[in-house]
């Protein structure tokens, strides 16, 4: 589930950042966000270590000045943004204008920063991110989705459009092996994918080799951390 990125970032930064003092903007009236900082923080703090400044912000707001002066006071050199690109595109761009510059880390919802109309990319050079999926991977299948969706829709996918395609096929084979076909009814088919999907169903796509689903429903895959590097996505 989205909040388990949290532990995840706080292993990563743990194990490479072990120095570094940290700090966190999240988005206070968003599940995603508080979710995931929730869990960063009790992993965080599991570490031994503290989160030296924690920022909120509220849907709307559009000026992080406030929240970017008091991690810049408070000596913050790695900034955690479990947020969408959107905020974060401001925020990269008002901490460049005020010469502050640590190192952003981000989760999935990061994604698609690179896209952002009117942004400046080369501000997110050096920004981290986890992600499952990356348009420069290499890996043959991968290659082939982001040919394709390159070529339908004019733009490199992100991770949402790569999840997509996966969850397509992952409910395209669970069908099968349910043993459904066109003529079951939504009950059966409702039945028999719950099933699949909260017992021993495994699948394998773009975003992951392995993908399992927990009994609530909730899939477990393995993040890539990548780091914007020349205006792609590089993985670490």
């Amino acid at each position: 589930s989205d909040p388990n990125q949290g532990i995840a970032s706080a292993e990563y930064m743990a194990a490479n950042f072990a120095d570094a003092t940290v700090g966190v903007i999240y988005k206070n009236d968003d599940n995603y966000s508080t979710g995931i900082f929730n869990k960063f923080k009790a992993e965080w703090e599991a570490e031994g270590k503290t989160v030296a400044a924690e920022e909120t912000f509220t849907d709307g707001v559009t000026d992080f000045s406030a929240q970017l002066n008091s991690l810049k006071n408070a000596g913050v050199d790695v900034v955690f943004l479990p947020i969408y690109y959107d905020a974060a595109s401001n925020i990269l761009t008002q901490a460049d204008k005020m010469g502050y510059a640590p190192k952003f880390f981000g989760c999935d919802g990061m994604d698609g920063i690179l896209s952002m109309e009117g942004f400046d990319t080369s501000l997110a050079e050096g920004l981290m991110l986890l992600t499952p999926f990356t348009p420069y991977s290499e890996d043959a299948e991968s290659k082939a989705f982001t040919d394709a969706y390159q070529e339908a829709y004019g733009e490199l996918p992100i991770q949402f459009a790569a999840d997509a395609y996966d969850c397509v096929y992952a409910i395209y084979d669970a069908f099968g092996k349910a043993g459904l076909d066109a003529n079951a009814s939504m009950e059966e088919i409702c039945e028999g994918l719950v099933a699949q999907f909260t017992g021993d169903f495994v699948a394998s796509g773009i975003t992951a080799d392995e993908m399992k689903w927990n009994a609530k429903g909730e899939v477990e895959k393995t993040p890539k951390v990548c780091e914007i590097q020349d205006g792609k996505y590089v993985e670490k």
